[in-house]
């Protein structure tokens, strides 16, 4: 018989041409899979490909596009950052103006939230929550600039910052299941219920005197509740019929 790929003749019974290293599969030669073998101290263990599969689940490789992409936002943010920088020097002869600061930090946010997502090399949920978390540590920064007190933000706003980072995760991580992804506006829906619970329970705990907003944010966490029942048995009866 002769090669499928390079032409050579090959011996009836070889698995593999001997110039180009073709593989011939036949039904009497089954291809050859990968199981696992026994080391020298008699473990079983498993082929190089199990290992590749898993760190690709993991960390993925960016995209030539994608690669392209970050180097060319890259050098868009760092040269606005060292013009800044450089007149700030030039001028004081130290970096101490604010404004200066408030460039900088904004530039890196904007650049951790504008090429993590495109180079796509973590999971989707953990760059969200990345993002997020920088979003949050410059909006501190601000905050503790401006006002030189940070209470409000720590008790108040940052719970909730936090909270809709870990839907926003979740909401990512379910997007790759068929189920979820069918249910998935009474899956929101059912998190402003908790978000809006939760909204006037810190609300209340933060200013004393709040009376009527925990009676509120429960109303409307039973609204949002009652909708992601309704959403989500219109989402199952819809996956149902689709599959018939």
């Amino acid at each position: 018989m002769y090669c499928k790929k390079c032409g050579s003749e090959m011996d009836d019974n070889a698995l593999f041409c001997s110039k180009c290293g073709e593989r011939f599969v036949t039904e009497e030669a089954p291809a050859v899979t990968a199981e696992p073998v026994e080391n020298a101290s008699g473990y079983a263990e498993e082929a190089a490909a199990p290992a590749e599969n898993l760190k690709e689940k993991f960390i993925k490789a960016p995209t030539k596009s994608g690669k392209s992409y970050a180097v060319i936002f890259t050098a868009l943010t760092l040269l606005p950052a060292i013009f800044v920088l450089m007149i700030d020097y030039v001028a004081n002869l130290a970096i101490d103006w604010p404004a200066t600061k408030y460039v900088v930090g904004a530039l890196v946010v904007i650049w951790i939230c504008s090429v993590l997502p495109v180079l796509r090399i973590t999971p989707a949920p953990v760059t969200a929550i990345i993002c997020f978390a920088s979003v949050t540590m410059y909006a501190m920064f601000v905050i503790k600039e401006i006002n030189g007190s940070m209470e409000w933000f720590t008790v108040f706003a940052l719970p909730l910052i936090m909270i809709l980072a870990v839907f926003i995760g979740l909401d990512s991580a379910l997007a790759a299941n068929k189920v979820a992804t069918a249910l998935m506006p009474g899956i929101v829906a059912g998190e402003a219920a908790i978000y809006s619970f939760i909204f006037g329970i810190l609300w209340s705990h933060y200013y004393d005197d709040a009376v009527y907003m925990p009676r509120i944010s429960v109303v409307f966490a039973c609204g949002f509740l009652m909708l992601a029942v309704i959403l989500a048995a219109m989402g199952y009866v819809k996956m149902i019929n689709q599959k018939k």
